[in-house]
C-alpha cells in the first residue's frame, strides 16, 4: 500500500553518518594522544643523546689535547739510543735462554745416573769464558769422581775443580755432597 509523503523535504537518515563521524573524531583524538605522548618522549631522549653527544666531544676534547701533550714529551725521546739498547739487550736474552739450553744439555750428557745437582750457577768472565758452579749429590764417592772424569773428558767442559766434598754421616744421610766449578765452552773448547 503507499502512503502518502506529507513532509516538505525527503526523509534522510543521517545517524549512520554522525556514528561514522564520532567514531572517527574518537581514532584521531586517540592517534593524536598516541602521537603527542611518543614526541615527547623522543624529544626527551634526543635531549638525552645530545647531551651525551657533548659529553663524548668534550671527552675526545681531552683526550687529544693529551694526546698531543704525550706526543710533545714522545717526540725528546731518543728513539735511535733505545732501539740499540733494546736489540743489544734482546740479543743478551736470546743468548742466555740458548746458553741454559745448551748447558742443560751437555750437563744431562754427562751426569751419570746415580748422581744429581741440586744448583747450577752460572758466571760469565771478562773475556766471554763461562764458568759453571755446580752442588749436587751422589749415591757415593765413584759416582761423584765419575762425574769429574766425564767433565775432564768431554769437549765442552774444561778445569773441573773441586769446591768440597761430604761424605755420608750424621749430618747428612743423604748422600756424597759435592761442588765444583767448571769452564763451559757452548761450541767446545778452542
Amino acid at each position: 500500500m503507499l502512503r502518502p509523503n506529507l513532509a516538505g523535504k525527503p526523509f534522510l537518515d543521517t545517524r549512520p553518518v554522525v556514528a561514522a563521524g564520532v567514531a572517527l573524531a574518537l581514532v584521531a583524538v586517540t592517534l593524536t594522544a598516541v602521537s603527542v605522548g611518543e614526541f615527547v618522549s623522543e624529544h626527551g631522549q634526543e635531549t638525552n643523546i645530545v647531551e651525551s653527544v657533548r659529553q663524548l666531544q668534550a671527552n675526545r676534547d681531552a683526550l687529544s689535547a693529551e694526546v698531543t701533550a704525550l706526543d710533545r714529551q714522545l717526540a725528546r725521546a731518543p728513539w735511535k739510543k733505545l732501539k740499540a739498547e733494546a736489540a743489544s739487550m734482546q740479543q743478551i736474552v736470546v743468548q742466555r735462554r740458548s746458553l741454559w739450553g745448551l748447558l742443560f744439555a751437555d750437563l744431562e750428557r754427562v751426569l751419570p745416573w746415580d748422581t744429581r745437582l741440586s744448583s747450577i750457577d752460572l758466571q760469565s768472565g771478562e773475556n766471554g769464558e763461562i764458568t759453571v758452579a755446580l752442588g749436587g749429590l751422589a749415591t757415593d764417592r765413584a759416582a761423584w769422581l765419575k762425574l769429574l772424569g766425564r767433565l775432564f773428558t768431554d769437549s765442552h767442559f774444561s778445569d773441573p775443580l773441586p769446591m768440597s766434598e761430604e761424605a755420608p754421616g750424621e749430618q747428612n744421610s743423604v748422600g756424597f755432597r759435592f761442588t765444583l766449578r767448571v769452564r763451559y765452552w757452548p761450541e767446545g773448547r778452542p
